[in-house]
């Protein structure tokens, strides 16, 4: 019987870095997660720290911040390996929170025709 192995899957993940954190410390903390994205098999297409998001005032207090680092990562992994990535971002004091989503391939084309690529 053959084997099913499911093909990699476009992903987006906005990260909420805590304040606290300093600039160096903000380049090591990025670093560290696409490293953990790639470890679980995964590959990082791009990663947006900068405009238009960077810090930023949240619009509630999460764990006693008022304000956040956004990190914007774009990447394509085996579903299966989602959760492992998840656990690990759960496990990181320095991340207050972090929404990950599965690309559509509708949304990708759209993305793909507005960047004319």
């Amino acid at each position: 019987m053959r084997e099913f192995r499911p093909e990699p899957r476009p992903y987006e993940m906005m990260v909420l870095i805590r304040p606290t954190v300093t600039d160096e410390a903000l380049t090591e903390e990025v670093d560290r997660i696409s490293s953990v994205i790639t470890e679980f098999g995964g590959a990082v297409t791009n990663v947006k720290r900068d405009s238009p998001w960077g810090r930023r005032r949240l619009a509630y207090q999460i764990q006693d911040a008022r304000d956040a680092t956004y990190v914007l990562y774009h990447f394509t992994s085996e579903p299966s390996q989602i959760l492992e990535i998840e656990r690990d971002l759960k496990l990181d004091d320095r991340i207050i929170r972090y929404l990950l989503i599965r690309q559509d391939e509708r949304e990708e084309s759209a993305e793909r025709e507005a960047t004319g690529s």
